[in-house]
């Protein structure tokens, strides 16, 4: 058994995606185990050498939600660290080691925030990751993302977890990586970026364009009631949030418009009007 657990949540993904960041985790030096929490209404199906893995555990959990899919993941009794990976996306060869080596470096740390880059670029995901940042500063604790993030396992229970109203398939459905980091930074948790820990994702908003435009909503729907959660309990740091939430895709929307760009603009509008609808509290 391991220390270290992945734990990944899967729901109508393609299984070639699926069983690719299954593999990248299970080949991990030194070894981890792998949990694979599957939402499906029917259980995926794995090849024989990864399904019958002694590390790989298949656990079928058919709720909606990526939030609730990862509260309840069944872990080793003798797990003390806790990786969330996407099913889309896939460890770099190097983590673990480069994991290990931080957690003997800094054993102050609760939370360490990984890099995501592009499957088919390398480049980064987010322009956040590219610039990097310290996590002490409430601004940078965007840095965390769901789909690369190591927590101490006495941490994640002390914060209670993910909320499940938020993230794909709940009631706001997306930043629950985002409220938690929150969480963690209101409740003084340890958490440092880490580039060293890396993994690649399939790039953003690559869909049927209706589907894209839905998404990008519900991203939207999401942040506006992350941003209300937290001002409603007495935060002042998330106004930082709020300001840049409202104005960036204002800006970035008419500048697409002015360029030309109409699929980008509307993209950034939809997700606008969602961030309104999510903050002013109409998306329950």
């Amino acid at each position: 058994m391991s220390e270290i657990t992945v734990v990944t949540n899967t729901i109508r993904r393609p299984i070639e995606l699926v069983e690719k960041s299954v593999r990248a985790a299970l080949s991990q030096k030194p070894e981890v185990d792998v949990v694979l929490v599957d939402q499906n209404p029917v259980p995926l199906s794995f090849p024989k050498d990864v399904s019958d893995h002694p590390r790989f555990h298949h656990q079928h959990v058919p709720v909606p939600a990526v939030s609730m899919a990862r509260n309840r993941a069944v872990l080793p009794a003798d797990c003390q660290w806790i990786i969330f990976c996407d099913d889309d996306g896939y460890m770099d060869l190097n983590y673990l080691s480069a994991l290990k080596a931080q957690i003997s470096s800094t054993p102050e740390i609760s939370i360490f925030a990984g890099v995501i880059r592009r499957i088919d670029t390398g480049e980064y995901y987010s322009r956040r990751h590219a610039l990097g940042g310290n996590m002490k500063w409430f601004w940078n604790t965007k840095l965390l993302m769901g789909s690369n993030f190591c927590v101490k396992r006495a941490a994640f229970e002390r914060l209670e977890k993910f909320d499940e109203d938020f993230g794909a398939g709940a009631r706001h459905g997306s930043s629950e990586e985002t409220d938690f980091a929150w969480n963690a930074f209101f409740n003084h948790e340890s958490m440092v970026f880490t580039p060293e820990l890396v993994v690649y994702h399939v790039p953003p908003f690559t869909g049927e364009p209706d589907g894209e435009l839905q998404k990008a909503w519900r991203y939207g729907v999401g942040k506006g009631a992350l941003v209300r959660k937290w001002l409603e309990r007495g935060h002042f740091w998330p106004v930082f949030e709020l300001v840049e939430m409202l104005l960036l895709p204002l800006l970035q929307g008419t500048l697409s418009i002015l360029r030309f760009r109409i699929p980008d603009a509307r993209l950034r509008f939809a997700g606008l009007r969602g961030r309104l609808i999510g903050l002013l509290g109409l998306s329950s």
